[in-house]
């Protein structure tokens, strides 16, 4: 048997083992404080004479666009993910084409590091390459339309 003092010890090493283990699976402070997406939603943009626009893009319960998305997620959001980077890089040099399977494995995550990487070199220098899904890639990408050949912006 252990004796208190030992079972306290041992006791406040699992906590402290766990919160590790908690920070390193868990969101970032910034997509903390955004829920996760959980499918995704239509984005309506009304340009005036030249008409009004939509595009589907992750989202969460529908209707909220401030959500983040990591490698293991797999939804309808992370297909609209896919869908975009693709219309957006698909056939650059360096970027691999991704299937629109809703699955947010390593090439999704690879893809958007490419993204992320080009909007950083070439746009802002503040753009963080960390691979997820969140507001800052949500503003870059430009989201297929659905009624139309070209692309919408957030």
């Amino acid at each position: 048997m252990f004796k208190s003092g030992t079972r306290r010890g041992l006791a406040a090493v699992v906590i402290v083992l766990a919160a590790a283990v908690v920070q390193l699976v868990g969101p970032s402070a910034a997509h903390a404080a955004n829920p996760q997406c959980d499918g995704r939603g239509t984005l309506i943009r009304d340009y005036g004479g030249s008409g009004t626009y939509s595009a589907s893009i992750p989202a969460y319960r529908s209707s909220n666009f401030n959500c983040w998305l990591l490698r293991g997620s797999h939804n309808a959001g992370v297909g609209e993910l896919q869908r975009a980077l693709n219309f957006n890089f698909g056939g650059w040099e360096g970027y691999e084409w991704l299937d629109d399977d809703n699955d947010f494995g390593g090439k999704t995550q690879a893809a958007l590091k490419f993204a992320q990487n080009y909007w950083r070199n070439n746009i802002d220098p503040n753009v963080k390459v960390d691979g997820g899904y969140g507001t800052q890639t949500r503003t870059y990408l430009c989201w297929p339309m659905m009624n139309g050949s070209g692309c919408i912006y957030y």
